[in-house]
């Protein structure tokens, strides 16, 4: 399973322009659309591209820098989908029942069962396509060692 990609580059990036890079060069068209998440501040957090109706694929630059970060880079992971909150898309009122009997233990045993399942097919198959494609463009701009 690979639940996180990274793409080591020369230089450092912040999210802005990370962002400003993928709107520039990221192809919609075959690829995907894409959003982002901020901060309560409203620096932009993540990048996110959508993998499955319950995942996503985050993108986030990280600078070179203390003990276990010796290296600029560029993140993808696989996270959860922020779109699932929708409370018409989900009903949430089963996920918190006060007293859950033994068939509801048993449902939400094999739920977490389907998303891992979604998470280490479908998801990660987006998560290297699109590393794939990033690295490709980060490349072909020079940004990569």
């Amino acid at each position: 399973m690979k639940g996180r990609q990274t793409i080591i580059i020369n230089r450092t990036f912040t999210p802005d322009e990370l962002l400003k890079f993928m709107e520039a060069n990221w192809d919609r068209a075959n690829m995907s659309e894409f959003g982002t998440t901020r901060k309560s501040n409203g620096d932009i957090e993540y990048i996110v591209l959508p993998a499955t109706e319950n995942w996503d694929v985050i993108i986030y630059p990280k600078a070179a820098g203390g003990l276990f970060n010796k290296e600029n880079k560029i993140v993808l992971c696989a996270a959860r989908s922020l779109h699932v909150i929708d409370p018409d898309k989900v009903d949430y009122s089963k996920y918190f029942k006060r007293h859950k009997g033994m068939f509801d233990k048993i449902q939400d045993s094999k739920e977490a069962i389907d998303l891992n399942k979604e998470m280490q097919g479908p998801c990660e198959d987006a998560l290297l396509d699109y590393t794939k494609c990033l690295t490709g463009l980060l490349k072909s701009a020079g940004y990569t060692k």
